[in-house]
């Protein structure tokens, strides 16, 4: 009689750890979260460049990727249209799931200019004209690079 009641318990301590470990896996993304950049009432999809990726399959493998990609000023040529906003105007970078770390530099002629103080998940806008931003983020599955157009009137 012990010995069945042993292996009951066992069982159920056994299922009750196994339940507990699903319940704690953060879900997994086969690649970086899409990135929605808004301003004044406005907003556009920002282009996916670069990118480092890994994941769990699920069966105790993982799967990495590393996806190269044009630069900054050729692949915002694929964003469906520059997002109109104001100088002085707060942008707001929502990704489908939140980095750890956001980096925003302004591009011209392929090459990087400056980078831009980031709060949060946003920025303010400081100069006129069509402007091409970088938007680099981390999470814990990899990082990403990301181009955004801005008509900055």
């Amino acid at each position: 009689m012990k010995k069945i009641l042993f292996f009951i318990l066992l069982s159920v301590i056994l299922s009750a750890c196994g339940q507990q470990k699903g319940e704690n896996v953060e879900t997994t993304f086969e690649k970086p979260p899409e990135l929605i950049v808004s301003s004044n009432g406005n907003e556009v999809v920002a282009v996916l460049g670069t990118y480092s990726w890994s994941y769990d399959n699920g069966d105790g493998t993982f799967k990495g990727i590393e996806a190269d990609s044009f630069g900054t000023t050729e692949i915002v040529k694929l964003q469906s249209h520059p997002l109109k906003t104001k100088l002085g105007s707060e942008v707001v970078l929502e990704f489908t799931r939140t980095p750890k770390e956001i980096k925003v530099t302004i591009w011209d002629n392929n090459q990087a200019l400056r980078e831009l103080e980031v709060e949060g998940n946003t920025f303010t806008t400081d100069e006129k004209g069509n402007i091409v931003y970088e938007v680099y983020a981390t999470w814990d599955q990899g990082s990403a690079h990301y181009a955004v157009q801005l008509n900055v009137k």
